[in-house]
């Protein structure tokens, strides 16, 4: 198996290419991650399946970092962006048929790149993170509002998520330990500027979840304490097209990492019906 560095621009990614692999996935990491985190299951997945892969840093994340972008730091559009030039990029070197897979947080700028020409369709993963869906809509509107944006620009990068203050990693994994796993990678993210985090939150969409047309896969565990098997339902039942939805029996938050093999067999089951 193949296993590059890549720079598209200022992104950083991990390839990992199959032997004759047939179809692209483009991976987006979640919240307080980078596209390293999956390394297993990148190898697994190429070498077992057959596919080409491509894991990326979002801006602001792992070594996705500059000196005008600090860690921590984005604009959501340009992480949405990110998924949209990767699969550009993939599909013109390779010609293969291209898949976005969003990996709880990332899921937003999943589903936001799905709209593009090089994009076949998209999965999501442990999450119901989708812009103008149902779990953000009760925030849109104040963070969008005048108030709160006023406050945001006077308070600059001073205005702040405590990833460790704010969430409970064990917890939100479904994992004892997770949290201090997950504090042993360097290039996680633990801090962030609240106008980075409010910006996943007020994107429009190219494509608003009542007008999609494209094949989308929802996969949700059973066990997540994060985005329960309702919550990943009713967003997907509010999404446009050809929408699936898959509860994986017994599985916790993160099924790349630790439900491996199950998840494995759920994404080709998919991507097969569009190739």
């Amino acid at each position: 198996m193949l296993v590059e560095n890549h720079m598209l621009g200022e992104l950083y990614a991990t390839r990992y290419r199959g032997k004759n692999p047939k179809y692209a996935l483009v991976i987006s990491h979640g919240f307080a991650g980078h596209g390293g985190i999956y390394d297993a299951f990148c190898t697994y997945y190429a070498e077992k399946k057959g596919a080409d892969i491509w894991s990326y840093d979002a801006p602001g994340h792992g070594k996705s970092t500059r000196s005008t972008r600090p860690r921590g730091q984005f604009e959501f559009a340009e992480w949405a962006q990110a998924g949209v030039n990767f699969a550009t990029h993939v599909k013109q070197e390779t010609g293969l048929p291209v898949f976005l897979l969003g990996s709880s947080f990332g899921a937003a700028a999943a589903y936001s790149g799905t709209y593009a020409e090089a994009v076949i369709g998209s999965i999501i993963m442990g999450s119901a993170f989708v812009p103008g869906g149902p779990f953000t809509a009760k925030l849109r509107e104040p963070l969008k509002s005048e108030a709160f944006q006023t406050f945001i620009k006077l308070a600059g990068r001073g205005a702040r998520i405590d990833v460790d203050l704010t969430f409970d990693l064990d917890e939100d994994y479904g994992l004892e330990g997770a949290g201090e796993m997950k504090h042993a990678d360097p290039w996680n993210t633990w801090s962030y500027d609240l106008a980075s985090w409010a910006s996943v939150i007020t994107y429009d969409p190219v494509v608003p979840i009542a007008e999609n047309t494209k094949p989308i896969l929802f996969v949700g565990g059973e066990k997540d304490p994060t985005f329960p098997p309702d919550v990943i339902k009713a967003t997907a039942s509010a999404i446009a097209g050809p929408v699936e939805c898959k509860i994986m029996a017994d599985a916790t938050h993160q099924m790349m990492i630790y439900h491996t093999e199950g998840f494995s067999e759920i994404v080709e089951e998919f991507v097969n019906k569009y190739i």
